[in-house]
């Protein structure tokens, strides 16, 4: 939890001097990655007590300067009743995207997340794909389901994510990135070539087996 106060400040045994550190280099990064959180609101204090593992790590990063920011590979909820009353599936509910939303911020950095297979398996509340979907990018501030962010020099975090559920082709469990993702991420490849020195980490909730 200290690796770049280690790494980047000198040992002092004077206490009373002030600490030195160096500036750490264009290519430093520190990233948390949360996969399959299948939130249920009646066991959060499970999901806080993995947080406090992370958060000594992400402010060890920022306090020196480092760039930091968490991804969320998708599956954010349960995909069954969790909530008294009701028999409603919580996955891909508005309630379930906003109960995410406040974790993910919860971090003291900036979040991206990308759809999986349950994310828009709010069928009781929303009759479209394309209703479910709007409402989790407006709920996580996203403009598209992919995203991409440069988080170092020359360096890349990019996401892709399942846009359908109620229409997929085979089954609705399977993580389908749709043609306009792809030709998206093939402009992004062919801007940023490994030629020029570009690295570029891709993410994606499962092997897209219904991507064609």
């Amino acid at each position: 939890t200290d690796f770049y106060a280690s790494t980047l400040c000198e040992d002092d045994e004077d206490e009373e001097e002030e600490e030195i550190c160096n500036l750490p280099d264009a290519e430093s990064f520190t990233v948390a990655i949360l996969g399959d959180l299948h939130f249920d609101p009646r066991k959060m204090e499970d999901y806080y007590e993995g947080r406090e593992h992370f958060l000594p790590i992400i402010e060890d990063a920022k306090s020196r300067g480092v760039d930091t920011a968490l991804v969320s590979l998708g599956d954010l909820g349960e995909s069954k009743p969790v909530e008294p009353g009701t028999s409603e599936l919580f996955a891909g509910t508005t309630r379930c995207h906003e109960l995410a939303a406040d974790f993910l911020s919860s971090f003291g950095c900036d979040y991206e997340v990308i759809g999986g297979n349950h994310d828009l398996e709010g069928i009781d509340e929303f009759p479209t794909d394309a209703e479910n979907l709007a409402a989790m990018l407006r709920i996580h501030k996203k403009d598209t389901m992919q995203f991409s962010r440069q988080i170092a020099e020359k360096t890349l975090l990019v996401g892709l994510g399942s846009t359908i559920f109620r229409d997929a082709k085979y089954t609705s469990h399977e993580v389908v990135i749709d043609e306009a993702q792809i030709a998206w991420f093939e402009a992004l490849l062919a801007e940023h070539p490994a030629d020029d020195g570009w690295k570029i980490f891709v993410f994606s909730h499962a092997p897209p087996i219904g991507s064609g």
